[in-house]
């Protein structure tokens, strides 16, 4: 697992794909909590990435099924509640490994000149 802080946008690279929401859960709750201790929680709303890589022999998952696992997982450590997310994008790309990497970040509210 692999994560960036760029500019309050989150970067996370887990390399593992399952629909299985504990799971992802539990890899990344434990990891923020051990490892990357400053990241907390914040209001407002919020745009999701998710990149699903799979390999050619690799089982196919659901996109919806993978994205419900990793906002339930970022919840609590990245944003309150995922009704935060007001814009979501989930794509399914061929990769060298099965991974599934993951970009979130506040919607900054637009600016008038």
């Amino acid at each position: 697992m692999q994560p960036a802080n760029v500019r309050d946008s989150l970067h996370l690279r887990v390399d593992a794909v399952t629909t299985q929401s504990r799971r992802f859960k539990s890899l990344i709750g434990d990891f923020f909590r051990t490892e990357f201790k400053r990241v907390r929680p914040k209001w407002g709303p919020y745009e999701v990435t998710i990149i699903i890589e799979r390999t050619p022999g690799s089982p196919t998952e659901d996109v919806d099924s993978v994205a419900m696992s990793v906002l339930d997982a970022l919840t609590g450590v990245v944003f309150h509640d995922d009704s935060q997310v007001e814009r979501l994008l989930v794509e399914k790309v061929e990769g060298e490994r099965a991974r599934v990497k993951v970009r979130a970040r506040p919607i900054l509210p637009e600016t008038t000149h």
